[in-house]
């Protein structure tokens, strides 16, 4: 986004409609009093589209209440049904995320939600990192 082209190969384009991304990325769809929701399989995440006239799509994501994990985005009536599958692809996809390790909140990285994977000047290669942690979430806590 914005010029960084890094990852620009990886980025899936949306050619179908946000519904049916939702179903096919296992996001559950309910009806509201004034439209659709979806909410995403881990229910951190809702979808609304609404006959709201101001923002008739929203987007909220809270993994805890508070504890800056909150976040919410809104679509004006003029933005595209296409832009917004296309944000709900970004979205939905199961696809890591680079993001530099302070910019994750606190309270998220020791979830099992978030596998952080070391990139940069890493002790252990990267690759093996992240394989060792898979291992460590299918092999159950006591």
């Amino acid at each position: 986004m914005l010029g960084d082209r890094r990852h620009a190969d990886r980025i899936p384009l949306a050619a179908e409609s946000l519904a049916h991304l939702a179903k096919t990325n296992g996001w559950e769809a309910s009806s509201t009093a004034t439209g659709m929701a979806w909410a995403s399989p881990d229910g951190h995440c809702t979808v609304e589209h609404s006959t709201d006239p101001v923002h008739p799509w929203r987007i909220t994501h809270s993994v805890y209440d508070g504890f800056d994990t909150h976040w919410a985005a809104t679509f004006t009536p003029e933005a595209p049904e296409r832009l917004v599958a296309q944000f709900f692809t970004h979205l939905a996809t199961t696809t890591p995320v680079e993001r530099v390790l302070r910019e994750v909140p606190y309270f998220v990285q020791n979830l099992d939600d978030a596998l952080i994977t070391p990139v940069h000047r890493a002790a252990v290669n990267p690759h093996v990192h992240h394989a060792g942690a898979q291992l460590g979430r299918a092999v159950p806590r006591r």
